[in-house]
C-alpha cells in the first residue's frame, strides 16, 4: 500500500464526524489496497464502483492513478451527501444513490469494482449484480471483485462478527472464490485470475477475482 496516497485519501474526509473518520481509518487498515492498486495501475478511463459506501477505496485509487475517474453507487443517501460535501478534495471520485441490481448503463465503463460489497447483497440477487457488471463494461473492460471466503470457518465467523459491528445485524452471503467466479462467468465474463490475499494468521479471508468482458 502507498502510505502517502492513503494519508492523502484519509485527509479528504476532514470535517466529517469523528466516527466516520474512525471507520475510514479502520478500512485503510483492513482492506488489501495494494493488490487493487496493482490491478488498476495500467487502466485509464472511468471505473464504476458498486456498493462503495464511504468511497475510501475509490479515493485511495484516485490518488494512486491520475488517469482514473471513479463513479460510486450506493443505497445510502447520507454517504452520498458526505462524499458530495467533501468532493472538492477528491474531485475524480463521486457517489450517487442507486441500486446495483437495477442499473441500466450499458457499455459505459472501462472497469467495474466490487470491493467487499457482494456479500451484503442477498444471495438470490448475485446473478443480477453480475449481469449489471457485465452490461456496464465496454468490450474488453475489466471487473475486479474483492470479497471474503466462507473458509476457513474461523475467519468467516470473525468477519460475520466484524460486519455486525460495522454494518448492523443483517445477514451476509459470502461465497467461495470458485462459486462466485461461476456467477460472473455465467453473466458472460471471462475469469482471468482468482487470488487469495490473506495470510494464515490474519482474520480476514480476502480474495480477488479479475474478470474481463470479451470483445464481440
Amino acid at each position: 500500500m502507498d502510505l502517502g496516497a492513503a494519508w492523502r485519501a484519509f485527509a479528504t474526509y476532514q470535517g466529517a464526524a469523528p466516527v466516520t473518520r474512525a471507520f475510514v481509518a479502520a478500512r485503510f487498515l483492513v482492506a488489501p489496497l495494494g493488490p487493487l492498486e496493482a490491478q488498476l495501475a495500467g487502466c485509464t478511463g472511468t471505473v464504476l464502483s458498486l456498493g462503495s459506501g464511504l468511497c475510501m477505496v475509490e479515493r485511495y485509487l484516485a490518488e494512486t492513478n491520475p488517469n482514473l475517474t471513479l463513479v460510486g453507487v450506493d443505497l445510502d443517501a447520507d454517504k452520498a451527501a458526505l462524499i458530495d460535501r467533501t468532493r472538492a478534495r477528491s474531485p475524480r471520485v463521486s457517489l450517487r444513490v442507486g441500486d446495483a441490481t437495477a442499473l441500466s448503463e450499458a457499455g459505459s465503463y472501462d472497469a467495474v469494482l466490487l470491493c467487499d460489497a457482494i456479500h451484503h447483497f442477498p444471495q438470490d440477487s448475485h446473478e443480477r449484480v453480475a449481469r449489471t457488471v457485465a452490461d456496464a463494461l465496454v468490450p474488453g473492460g475489466v471487473a475486479l471483485v474483492k470479497d471474503l471466503d466462507v473458509a476457513p470457518r474461523w475467519k468467516y465467523h470473525w468477519n460475520r462478527f466484524h460486519d455486525r459491528l460495522a454494518a448492523g445485524p443483517e445477514p451476509i452471503w459470502c461465497r467461495s472464490p470458485t462459486e462466485l467466479a461461476e456467477v460472473f462467468v455465467g453473466a458472460g465474463l471471462t475469469l482471468e485470475s482468482a487470488e487469495r490475499l490473506d495470510f494464515a494468521a490474519t482474520p480476514y479471508a480476502h480474495y480477488l477475482l479479475r474478470l474481463r468482458k470479451p470483445h464481440r
